[in-house]
């Protein structure tokens, strides 16, 4: 290993081997910098530096120099170098930093702050150059999603919906992920070209899907099930708290789909529907054709009704009131007052019944592709969820808001609100039970599903009804 100098040789050593100074110079200011620069409290301040030595570190004059306030001289005495050099012109500097006298004595090493500010400024430049740069060439996300909300449903709430989700997330991410918005879907193709990756995402309630997808009705509706706030419990329930995806969540890979659902849209507790007669007992639904999809469907043919889906074709939700008209139709439920107004029933039909018991809180998903959802930013993915639960928390408020008001318009015009007796309700609870456990034995997954269902909807009723007021 190199020896040192020694003090008597500092002067020949440097000016025959200027690196020698220089790497002293660089040693000191090693062990000493950090001190100097975390403390501007006081003008001196004494270091060690990494191989133990003193360092004495003076904030704005050197050892040499007299500051300009202290007494016995107007103005500072020029300091030299070892060379004899005038350098008092560096008094000014920020710091310096000297050895300690009883230590190996090295030139003292001083910064200057016209050599260190154009560095910092340069390493700035380059820091929000390269912020830009990369915020100019970052890779952005287009996904397509499909609605089956139609353009011939453009007055009613839940149309929103999707387009919200879409705008919102475009606007969060600064338009580095879009998602452009098709409405021309089915809900069972929908469903299906999620899963097979043909398209991102898609917008519609899973209770329009055919039979072999009856056991997600329990994400969406089902008759005599879970209110609006329930609902959202359910939804956001996990069986061990660890699980990534909530529990209705991890049922759609177990029917083969590679799909994850996000409630996106919330309807609120829905009414009865309308009808061309009084119906005051179970004999007086037989005979009717009623507009009405899912599970309360088949609950209402045990009373002898048909639902529009037994007809063979579709019916489009702008044309229910056209249905009425020509008598295809008997009967017909959508969402509730303010949707319903807006697609014309009241002027078809006089009899507005409540509750309804078939759909007491409906939810409307985004389903998205499980591989997509995978290869998406873990930022974009809290944002699309964010935007999602957003998107449902404001329509069902909206909902819950306007069905209010119009309800009130409703009753002025002549519509006459009719409940349903206890003994159509109690019957129509009896024959609900009575599916949902037969569709449980003969469906290994629905038997499971409905088994979690009905503990968690008893223990949540049995809460809820503590705190009803």
């Amino acid at each position: 290993m190199s020896q040192l100098p020694s003090p008597d040789s500092n002067n020949s050593s440097s000016k025959e081997n200027p690196g020698i100074q220089q790497n002293a110079e660089y040693s000191a200011l090693d062990g000493g910098m950090q001190g100097a620069v975390g403390n501007g409290n006081s003008q001196n301040q004494t270091n060690s530096n990494s191989t133990g030595n003193i360092v004495n570190i003076n904030l704005g004059f050197n050892s040499d120099t007299q500051a300009p306030n202290q007494k016995g001289s107007d103005k500072p005495k020029p300091s030299l170098s070892e060379s004899g050099e005038d350098i008092s012109q560096l008094r000014d500097l920020p710091l310096e930093v000297e050895k300690n006298s009883t230590t190996d004595k090295f030139p003292r090493l001083r910064i200057s702050r016209r050599a260190f500010m154009p560095t910092v400024i340069g390493t700035s430049v380059f820091t929000a150059s390269a912020g830009w740069f990369a915020g100019q060439h970052r890779t952005p996300i287009k996904w397509k999603m499909v609605s089956v909300l139609g353009e011939n449903t453009k007055n009613l709430l839940l149309y929103k919906a999707p387009q919200i989700i879409c705008d919102r997330i475009a606007e969060m991410t600064d338009g580095d992920f879009t998602i452009e918005l098709d409405r021309t879907g089915d809900t069972e193709e929908i469903l299906k070209n999620v899963s097979d990756g043909k398209i991102e995402c898609g917008y519609s309630g899973v209770y329009y899907n055919s039979e072999k997808y009856r056991v997600l009705f329990f994400g969406c509706a089902v008759p005599f099930g879970l209110n609006p706030q329930e609902q959202n419990a359910w939804l956001s329930y996990k069986k061990d708290p660890q699980d990534e995806l909530t529990f209705m969540q991890k049922i759609y890979p177990r029917l083969g789909l590679k799909v994850i659902p996000f409630p996106a849209g919330a309807t609120g507790a829905q009414m009865g529907g309308w009808f061309n007669k009084e119906i005051n007992s179970i004999p007086d639904f037989k005979g009717i054709t009623m507009r009405i999809p899912g599970l309360g469907a088949e609950v209402l043919r045990e009373f002898g009704v048909r639902s529009d889906k037994q007809l063979g074709f579709p019916i489009p939700i702008d044309q229910i009131a056209d249905r009425v008209r020509d008598g295809t139709l008997n009967a017909a439920e959508w969402i509730g007052p303010h949707d319903d107004f807006q697609l014309g029933l009241h002027n078809v039909l006089k009899y507005y019944y409540y509750p309804g018991w078939w759909e007491p809180g409906t939810t409307y998903d985004a389903q998205v592709n499980t591989r997509v959802w995978n290869e998406l930013p873990k930022k974009y993915q809290e944002i699309f969820k964010a935007v999602c639960l957003e998107t449902h928390i404001k329509i069902l408020a909206e909902y819950d808001q306007k069905n209010s008001e119009k309800l009130q318009e409703l009753v002025a015009k002549g519509i006459q609100l009719k409940p349903f007796n206890e003994e159509i309700l109690q019957r129509a609870r009896e024959e609900t039970d009575s599916l949902l456990k037969f569709y449980a034995g003969k469906d290994k997954l629905f038997g499971e599903v409905y088994a979690e269902w009905s503990n968690f909807k008893t223990r949540i009723k049995q809460w809820s009804q503590l705190n009803k007021i």
